[in-house]
């Protein structure tokens, strides 16, 4: 299955937005007034090649940070690129170029018995440990009976940091697409769940000397928008608008999620000297969301262009 899907999201015609759509923006009531300059560029989307191996291993490691050295993320990789069905990167060199962005699931029960997605559904229960997902994870993926009606995706995302969001809603579209496709050619992608993984930080106010007073802390020039998983009594803040989509979709009998600290997470004074361009220090942390079929196609719909 070929694909060669081409989005350049400023030649889109304007669409009222819906509220899902507003999220997905992350638009501030505060406004801006500084002049921005706009760049067109073409996304094209196609599917994980051999040569974009180094490319997905790296955004690997950077959707799992800290604890990437935890992983197999080549073997992991090498199971991305041999899922001919489902997935997709984006690039804007061609289809030699590297991957931008990819957008992948992990069939958890079809690869239960590979030694990577063991170690990868073992991290994942270990840092669910304690907290409301960890009982609903131990069910579905913990060693599930070969019979057992469930399948749970593992929905593997990252891009780099400069990538606009516009990018998402065409490739989870052309997810659902797939996994439709190779669920009407018997191929065992009719999954029950879908448990995102994805990245959140938090803010560490700085205890560095401020050049205006050594006796002041350094404080924020403007206030963000706070995640609404914020959790422990500290706030976390998306890296990435449409996960707070799916967020919003993770409760009740639709689903669960969990903030978590990295194993290997860096000391609080290391997060505050590597800032840049801002006050506050960024300490990454790790989230699970987890989300029934149902709830997760919702999601990928409301996130479309009206």
């Amino acid at each position: 299955m070929v694909k060669r899907r081409q989005e350049d999201a400023s030649e889109r015609p304007p669409a009222a937005k819906t509220e899902d759509e507003d999220m997905l923006s992350g638009d501030d009531d505060d406004g801006d007034d500084d002049e921005k300059e706009l760049i067109n560029v073409d996304f094209e989307f196609f599917d994980p090649q051999e040569h974009d191996f180094h490319g997905i291993k790296l955004l690997l490691r950077q959707l799992f940070d800290a604890d990437a050295t935890l992983l197999d993320l080549s073997a992991l990789t090498e199971l991305i690129l041999a899922q001919k069905l489902v997935g997709s990167t984006v690039k804007v060199d061609g289809r030699e170029g590297d991957p931008y962005s990819f957008l992948t699931v992990v069939n958890s029960k079809m690869h239960r018995e590979s030694e990577c997605v063991k170690s990868l559904v073992a991290y994942l229960l270990g840092r669910s440990a304690g907290t409301p997902l960890e009982p609903r994870l131990r069910e579905l993926l913990a060693s599930p009976a070969p019979d057992d009606t469930t399948n749970t995706a593992i929905v593997l995302s990252e891009r780099l940091i400069n990538m606009p969001a516009e990018i998402s809603p065409p490739s989870y579209n052309m997810l659902l697409e797939e996994i439709g496709l190779a669920v009407e050619d018997n191929e065992p992608y009719n999954f029950t769940h879908y448990l995102l993984i994805s990245k959140v930080y938090a803010e560490i106010e700085s205890k560095l000397e401020n050049p205006d007073g050594p006796s002041r802390p350094l404080k924020r020039h403007k206030a963000r928008k706070p995640s609404s998983s914020a959790a422990a009594n500290a706030q976390v803040f998306d890296f990435h608008p449409e996960d707070e989509l799916f967020l919003a979709r993770a409760t009740g009998s639709s689903g669960a999620h969990a903030v978590y600290k990295y194993q290997n997470e860096v000391p609080e004074g290391l997060a505050d000297s590597k800032r840049a361009f801002q006050d506050y220090g960024i300490l990454p942390k790790g989230r699970m969301i987890l989300l029934s079929r149902e709830a997760f196609v919702a999601a990928v719909q409301g996130m479309q262009p009206a």
